[in-house]
């Protein structure tokens, strides 16, 4: 019986149908499921694939820490629907495991069917998708992993549109949860782009893409996340890599520039080629290069140039510009908003005074309307314009107006509440 040793630090490889067929839900079940994926690789003529529970609880970061919690968790797993794995010719329908075994000795085995075994050993032309299970181990919502496996076969692309259906359908989310995109967005998306950038080697930006006022699918911005893939040791980056993937990065102009021009050694040269892209590469070159006619590098070019691969010192001037610029942006949107909230505030001021004054006058009758008329020529009387407008115009007039508001209970408390509905309404 060989039993599976501790594999943080191992690829997970499967197939891009096994990796798109919502298999499992819960985080536990996923991570477990890697971790088989992984012993397959390893041992594929196995017919048990044998764990230590102890270890596997800790290795999956699992919030249980007992046999009695994985029990269930495998009868959970040996209960879930069939494999249902679409091909471009049919589909492959098949219990996933037959049987799943626990012994007194701390031990679980799990019994895998074959049918399986191809879309983890059988893997060609690019058509799979692979990270290390430390990506993956600290995650703690199955929609953080599962959006991260998705996103990781698209990595290449640098994005990947997807639909929120097929987004739920991946994610094996109910009809009737999180049914408001403003949930979904919140309860899953950025839960996940939070988790993700904290936790893994790449990191997402998305885009919202509308029909109408309603969101239908979303593009998701793929990025390499550098500080966390340094922690990745460069001796099993490159270790895993395929041979002909490895051959082909060495066979690179770029790899050959970096090691013969600059003295970088293969390892990190091997590992800045896979992860880099070669017109960042290009730019910090020639900004090294730049920077030592100039005088304000050391001896170590070589240390120095790595440093400005790593951190894009090239770009540095033209981000602190984009920062700059998007502050301006804001400054200019906010200066505009505020003028529209104005423009509003008016606008609902005489709103309300003009129905306000309509409303009081149309209580009055004609006797009290005259009274009101005299009223108000007595008040302004040494004012000669306005006797011959209100004379001219009556209570319609801009100076009876004035008056007539001093009239209405509360007019101003009054206002100001349906100036702060109207603005509420119009979001403001």
């Amino acid at each position: 019986m060989k039993i599976n040793k501790k594999t943080e630090n191992q690829l997970v490889r499967q197939s891009n149908k096994l990796l798109e067929a919502p298999l499992f839900k819960s985080t536990v079940q996923i991570k477990l499921f890697c971790k088989i994926i992984i012993s397959i690789s390893e041992s594929p003529d196995e017919d048990v694939y044998w764990f230590s529970i102890k270890q596997l609880l800790d290795e999956i970061n699992s919030n249980e820490k007992n046999y009695k919690a994985l029990k269930e968790i495998a009868e959970s797993m040996k209960k879930t629907e069939d494999i249902n794995i679409l091909l471009d010719d049919g589909e492959v329908l098949a219990t996933l495991f037959p049987n799943i075994f626990i012994k007194k000795a701390g031990l679980i085995g799990f019994q895998v069917n074959n049918l399986l075994k191809p879309f983890i050993i059988e893997l060609s032309n690019g058509n799979y998708t692979q990270f290390y299970f430390k990506n993956i181990a600290r995650l703690k919502s199955s929609y953080s992993i599962r959006i991260y496996e998705l996103l990781k076969q698209y990595e290449k692309i640098k994005s990947r549109k997807i639909s929120l259906n097929e987004l739920r359908y991946f994610l094996m989310i109910e009809s009737d949860k999180y049914h408001q995109y403003g949930h979904f967005k919140s309860k899953v998306i950025l839960v996940a782009q939070k988790e993700i950038e904290e936790k893994t080697d790449i990191y997402f930006e998305f885009e919202e893409i509308k029909q109408g006022k309603k969101v239908e699918k979303i593009n998701f911005l793929i990025f390499k996340n550098n500080k966390n893939y340094e922690n990745l040791p460069i001796s099993e980056d490159i270790k895993k890599l395929d041979a002909d993937k490895k051959s082909d990065l060495e066979g690179l102009a770029i790899f050959k520039t970096l090691v013969d021009e600059y003295k970088i050694s293969k390892k990190i040269a091997l590992k800045i080629v896979e992860t880099v892209s070669e017109e960042k590469i290009i730019r910090n070159i020639e900004y090294t290069k730049q920077e030592y006619k100039s005088g304000n590098v050391s001896k170590n070019l070589t240390g120095y140039l790595v440093d400005a691969i790593k951190n894009d010192y090239a770009n540095t001037v033209s981000l602190f510009e984009i920062d700059n610029k998007k502050k301006e942006d804001q400054v200019i949107k906010e200066r505009k908003l505020e003028e529209r909230r104005e423009e509003l505030r008016s606008k609902f001021s005489l709103e309300f005074g003009r129905s306000e004054k309509e409303k009081f006058l149309n209580s009055l009758s004609d006797a009290e309307k005259e009274e009101l008329k005299n009223q108000i020529l007595e008040e302004v009387q040494l004012d000669s314009m306005s006797v011959s407008l209100l004379k001219k115009k009556g209570l319609s007039s801009p100076i009876a107006g004035m008056w007539i508001i001093k009239k209405i209970p509360q007019f101003e408390l009054r206002r100001d509440q349906y100036i702060k509905q109207k603005l509420t309404e119009a979001g403001f």
